[in-house]
């Protein structure tokens, strides 16, 4: 029996035990969809080293899962996200939507209602200015002229060819592709709205890789979008081999999706599904302290000390361990026996944000949208403001014409935002949709709460950084694998999509004819 340990119970833990029970427990169907997908792959016929049954050990620090999703209703009946508040399903998301289906979540799934999806706002000159949709909108748009001389300079702008470790800044890519304009307008304001941090140093190899990959490939942004549309069919099978199923297919468009009662249904869901069944069991209120690599009766296992609630110290054994917890919490539990691995791992940043809820017994919007950015230019604390009542309105209390916002702060422009107090984060928001948005009633509720180095910050030489935490965990054991949102992307996608990854490779590995 394969012991398998997961720290994290976030949805990157969540999401790879509910993969890995789900792949073994039928290995000749996911064997020959494999099969199917990579007919040279080594998914073949079941040897008899290949393990038949596996355990799954979560191993939670705190009392809850979940991670940084947290849903929360007040007495008043204000739903307020504390963490994510939808994923979008294009790309990577199509795995969470195949996961939602297999969960039986579709009746539960939201999707931004057209409005608030045709409706966002950048904050310009102190104005709000709406991001145009049609080109009568465009061409009254104050930063038109900018956009069109951008697109002309990166037309015939000249690749700069570049080895697998060469980077730079997204800033510096920008406004060599394009101009200033587009990136300190434009991209800064998403990217702060994405990562919190300060595209002066995010790198663009890690965090738009895509970007890249065109203007290597294509020489031109702008022709690596429309010959890629042209050249590529659209796609039909999922990481494991399985075809899109109608429902994928007819939502991976949508522009952003949540739940009814908030995406902490999805940890409810998944949660149910692994306390139901044999192979899984959660350990909370326990928190790894120490990982080392012993061997016993000529096997090398992995020996983990936990620390409990009551500070009880608890050895675990495991054949597997996957780790889904943030790269700063790994390095003291790796510091002892791997020093040079924590050195790595502590060169990960973090950004901070301050989330501010307010809620209103009434619509005081004067129009509707999904919200504004901020860029840094603007000179604010505020990074921007997400319209929850207008994107999901069914998560609005029915009796009431309720407007809910969520404005984000700090981050990696502000970090002074972490030494404030919850007063002066709640007046930071107040006063912010007061001067952009006219607002002049006072909130029913005010909530503020600062999530301490949420974000992992892929800054330029990020790349060389991965590579070298991975090396050294694979110096450890190759059964030592890193998950969640440390390399692979932020977004909760993107960490579901890494999870289901994990566990193909874990299925492969164990039950390929080569094992």
């Amino acid at each position: 029996m394969r012991e398998i340990v997961i720290l994290g119970g976030g949805i990157s833990g969540l999401s790879l035990a509910y993969y890995l029970k789900s792949f073994v427990r039928s290995p000749s169907h996911f064997r020959n969809r494999l099969r199917n997908l990579h007919p040279s792959s080594s998914a073949g016929a079941l040897t008899s080293q290949n393990p038949r049954k596996i355990r799954i050990r979560i191993v939670e620090a705190s009392p809850r899962l979940g991670g940084w999703i947290h849903t929360e209703t007040t007495p008043s009946g204000y739903l307020f996200e504390f963490g994510p508040r939808g994923f979008r399903p294009s790309r990577s998301g199509s795995e969470v939507l195949n996961l939602i289906e297999q969960l039986g979540l579709q009746d539960e799934m939201l999707t931004v209602t057209p409005a608030a999806a045709t409706s966002r706002y950048i904050l310009h000159n102190q104005r709000m200015e709406k991001v145009p949709t049609n080109l009568w909108e465009f061409i009254r748009w104050p930063l038109a002229r900018q956009v069109v001389a951008a697109l002309f300079n990166e037309a015939f702008a000249k690749p700069i060819q570049l080895t697998d470790d060469d980077d730079e800044s997204i800033h510096d890519f920008i406004t060599r592709r394009f101009n200033a304009s587009v990136a300190d307008w434009l991209i800064d304001p998403m990217a702060s709205g994405i990562f919190g941090g300060d595209i002066r140093k995010l790198s663009i190899r890690c965090c738009f890789p895509i970007l890249i990959q065109m203007e290597q490939q294509y020489g031109s942004i702008i022709r690596g979008m429309l010959l890629s549309k042209l050249s590529q069919s659209p796609k039909k099978t999922l990481l494991d081999g399985s075809e899109m199923s109608e429902f994928v297919r007819r939502y991976e468009r949508a522009v952003s999706i949540s739940f009814r009662s908030g995406m902490y249904t999805l940890v409810d869901a998944l949660r149910k599904d692994l306390e139901e069944s044999q192979e899984c069991e959660i350990h909370f209120d326990s928190k790894a302290t120490k990982l080392e690599v012993v061997h016993q009766d000529n096997l090398a296992q992995f020996q983990l000390e936990l620390e409990t609630e009551e500070k009880a110290r608890q050895i675990i054994r495991a054949t597997d361990v996957y780790s889904t917890i943030p790269a700063k919490h790994i390095a003291p539990i790796v510091q002892n026996s791997y020093p040079e691995m924590a050195k790595a791992l502590q060169r990960v940043q973090y950004a901070s944000i301050g989330m501010i809820h307010l809620g209103y017994e009434a619509s005081v919007l004067h129009s509707d949208g999904f919200g504004y950015l901020v860029p840094s230019l603007e000179d604010e604390k505020v990074l921007g403001v997400v319209y929850d009542s207008c994107a999901f309105p069914d998560q609005n209390a029915s009796r009431t014409k309720q407007t809910r916002l969520t404005v984000m702060c700090g981050g990696a422009r502000h970090p002074e935002i972490q030494s404030l107090l919850r007063p002066e984060l709640e007046n930071i928001a107040i006063s912010a949709v007061a001067r952009h948005l006219g607002i002049s009633a006072q909130p029913n509720h005010v909530n503020a709460v600062l999530l301490e180095d949420c974000i992992p910050q892929y800054h330029v030489g990020m790349w060389q950084t991965r590579k070298s935490i991975e090396a050294h965990a694979a110096a450890i054991s190759s059964r030592f694998r890193l998950g969640g949102n440390n390399f692979c992307g932020v977004g909760l996608a993107d960490c579901v999509h890494r999870s289901k990854q994990l566990a193909l490779e874990f299925f492969q590995d164990n039950f390929g004819s080569s094992a």
